[in-house]
């Protein structure tokens, strides 16, 4: 037993190893056999950012706006508020609304990537999203427009890329 134990310890180990070679070399590992497995590894035991320089380097940001009473409201940001709510109070209840909205955006960007905005716009995300930003967000005011804009910032190259921009009524 003692053996079998000592074994699983040191596959554990090397496991380890061959990950943090691959991130440390990554122009070494990219190409190759073991880098297309501790990828697969390391997002199969819970690793994820740890490893990934890049994806701890990007942070996202979605701001909206609503078109109510004749006139645009100012733009508002979706997840800052929230995260910042979360780090000063502790409120965990804005940490699980924070990455629901994440969540919600994420999804719809992907339907639009692959399928376009018309699709997007006929998609059950898009109807997910569009309550929940309008029940959570507007106090279950429906508004005559809304203005959402999806980014992505790179703290490497201090840019801000946009992603999803769309306008719609709901």
């Amino acid at each position: 037993m003692k053996r079998f134990v000592t074994i699983i310890t040191i596959c554990v180990f090397l496991g380890y190893i061959l990950m943090t070679m691959a991130v440390v070399t990554p122009n070494l590992f990219k190409k190759s056999y073991i880098r297309k497995t501790t990828n697969k590894v390391k997002y199969g035991i819970g690793i994820g950012v740890l490893f990934d320089r890049p994806n701890t380097l990007v942070g996202k940001s979605v701001t909206y706006r609503f078109y109510q009473h004749g006139a645009w409201q100012k733009n508002q940001q979706l997840l800052e508020p929230l995260f910042e709510e979360y780090s000063t109070t502790g409120n965990f209840a804005a940490l699980k609304h924070c990455r629901l909205d994440a969540h919600l955006v994420r999804k719809i960007h992907t339907v639009s990537k692959h399928s376009g905005n018309t699709k997007m716009f006929k998609s059950k995300a898009f109807a997910a999203f569009k309550d929940h930003l309008l029940y959570s967000h507007n106090n279950k005011i429906k508004p005559d427009s809304i203005e959402v804009y999806y980014y992505i910032e790179n703290f490497e190259t201090n840019s801000m890329d946009l992603l999803l921009k769309f306008k719609c009524k709901p």
